[in-house]
């Protein structure tokens, strides 16, 4: 299974993709000029990929979708949580963090959101 990343800064996006050449991991990276990089096992692939990911993070890029996004959608919980989500929003991509940022605006006054 084909794992997508794409980082958008401005109008720039950059897609990242996690694949298979010739049986060594591979972390094709696309952003109008495609360059492969192959890596001999897995976690030296990850290891590689996370670097990547937190310096476009420190230089302004955002994570704009992952591809397969395996959740439903649909929220399990017969009650709903008042105040603590669990869900780790800051790896969720640009659109699911606009929904956050207007939840947050709609705490009471002089409450807190650790992050």
């Amino acid at each position: 299974m084909e794992l997508t990343w794409v980082f958008a800064r401005h109008d720039d996006r950059l897609v990242l993709k996690r694949t298979e050449r010739e049986g060594c991991p591979t972390l094709v990276i696309d952003n109008g000029e495609v360059r492969e990089y192959r890596f001999d096992d897995m976690p030296a692939l990850v290891v590689f990929q996370s670097d990547m990911e937190q310096l476009l993070v420190q230089t302004g890029w955002t994570l704009a979708e992952f591809t397969p996004d395996r959740r439903s959608g649909y929220d399990r919980r017969g009650f709903p949580r008042i105040d603590n989500d669990r869900r780790r929003w800051w790896t969720d991509a640009k659109k699911q963090r606009k929904l956050d940022s207007v939840v947050s605006r709609k705490r009471p006054v002089g409450s807190t959101r650790s992050e």
